[in-house]
């Protein structure tokens, strides 16, 4: 709840800001934030997901770890813009951009120890604390956005707010663990730091690679087309971001607990069927609605863009949300790899995907622009999924729940001709998605698709699924 008030609030924002700004000036912020996040496992090194994993497991070994975490996350926060900085005069940019360029790696390092502290959370099992921790900085930056929409805003001071924002939180997160655990402290002893990093590695080489694979197609798009094309990409690509976030929420909650069932495959293929409808059902509603309703919402953001403008964006924010279903069918199979032990199978899926990206927008950027990097996109992270998928059903005793699978594709046949008739009725948008939503709710509970869990007790009278 905390999430649907605050970050549907920081989206829209985050969309007006692009829109008074201009393409030119976002498509060189959203090239050196595409630049810095390439490398954002240097703030890190796999630290997160390992405490994640490591303390879910084994609540007592807290303070055993804790410390010397903590000691080689704020080395890794002070370190990381440096090395940014050396990557990015290497890279070529100015200087009022390196300038640029290091204050969002300072704000990408603050992000990594904020979410360290989430980690921390997450491993206790306190995910109403972790749901809080998670809207803090969106909702203090918000309110600096809408001070500056209203008085004056460029990308620089957009970039200090954010820093101001990330730097509150952090403070705040502290505070929130040291009353639940006591005295955290710092530590910096060599060989557990070293044995913390041996251990986390593999987790630092998913990070790296996913990085990698988020933003590689926007610096390859800035190099091959310019500000103006990354900005129109950017500005679609956001639109698919936003409803990860939503995605990331309820898979980083999965991730925890896959990892403190680790040894109980009855309970992981439950908690598989859970994940899988609370991950696809909401993307396949919305990426639907965006496949026929997306150019209304492009046109209502974007008020300074030209008419060929909005339609590059359309396009590519239609293209993308096929992603954005790809991922919601798919992405909690890597969850389920990833928290129990398969993380170099994973890792080796990314590496390939990372190749068939560059490889598809190498091709297609030339000559699209940025419809053939969102092209790019939905192609790699679609064949990724499948290799997830396959990857579990030949070689884990967790069950793909191919019944479930099968239903929702079924369900979302029946939703796209729902909004194909409608559209062609010329029915007005907003009704239309509203009583499509109610049916396509029906036909979730006639199909049995939605959990006992989430449903209220007074309709779980009766339910016998499981």
């Amino acid at each position: 709840m905390l999430n649907l008030l605050v970050k549907p609030a920081w989206i829209l924002t985050e969309f007006w800001v692009h829109n008074q700004i201009g393409h030119e000036s976002w498509g060189t912020y959203a090239s050196l934030l595409s630049f810095a996040f390439l490398f954002i496992a240097l703030s890190d090194l796999g630290i997160n997901q390992y405490a994640i994993q490591r303390l879910a497991g084994s609540p007592e070994l807290f303070h055993r770890y804790f410390p010397n975490m903590l000691g080689t996350k704020l080395f890794l926060v002070t370190f990381y813009p440096l090395a940014i900085l050396g990557l990015g005069y290497l890279w070529g940019f100015p200087p009022a951009e390196l300038y640029l360029l290091v204050l969002l790696a300072f704000i990408y390092g603050g992000t990594q120890l904020k979410q360290f502290y989430r980690a921390n959370f997450q491993a206790m099992q306190a995910f109403q604390v972790d749901a809080f921790a998670s809207v803090t900085e969106r909702a203090i930056l918000l309110i600096f956005a809408w001070i500056l929409l209203y008085t004056f805003i460029d990308i620089e001071r957009f970039v200090y707010a954010r820093l101001i924002a990330i730097g509150l939180s952090i403070i705040l997160f502290s505070f929130l663990l040291a009353n639940r655990k006591g005295s955290l402290g710092i530590a910096f002893e060599i060989p557990k730091i070293r044995k913390v990093l041996t251990a986390s590695f593999s987790f630092a080489l998913v990070t790296v690679l996913y990085s990698f694979l988020d933003k590689v197609d926007q610096v390859m798009l800035e190099r091959i087309c310019g500000d103006r094309e990354t900005s129109l990409y950017a500005a679609a690509y956001r639109g698919m971001d936003a409803i990860h976030m939503y995605l990331m929420i309820i898979l980083t909650i999965f991730f925890a607990r896959f990892a403190h069932f680790i040894s109980d495959f009855s309970m992981q293929s439950r908690l598989l069927r859970l994940a899988q409808v609370l991950t696809a059902l909401p993307l396949l509603f919305i990426s639907v609605v965006v496949f026929f309703y997306g150019e209304i919402l492009i046109s209502l953001l974007f008020t300074n863009s030209s008419a060929e403008e909005i339609e590059t964006m359309t396009l590519a924010f239609k293209i993308l949300f096929v992603s954005t279903l790809t991922n919601g069918l798919f992405m909690v199979y890597s969850t389920l790899l990833s928290s129990t032990g398969s993380i170099k199978f994973v890792n080796k899926v990314v590496l390939g995907g990372i190749l068939l990206n560059v490889l598809l927008n190498l091709y297609l950027i030339p000559i699209q622009g940025a419809t053939g990097a969102a092209w790019a996109t939905t192609i790699t992270l679609g064949c990724m999924g499948i290799c997830y998928v396959v990857r579990l059903a030949v070689l884990s005793q967790v069950q793909v729940p191919w019944d479930l699978l099968l239903k929702i594709v079924l369900v979302g046949v029946m939703l796209t001709g729902i909004f194909y008739w409608a559209k062609g009725r010329a029915f007005l948008p907003m009704g239309t998605i509203f009583i499509t939503g109610l049916i396509y709710t029906a036909l979730c509970w006639i199909l049995g698709l939605i959990p006992a869990e989430v449903l209220p007790p007074f309709l779980k009278r009766g339910r016998t699924d499981e």
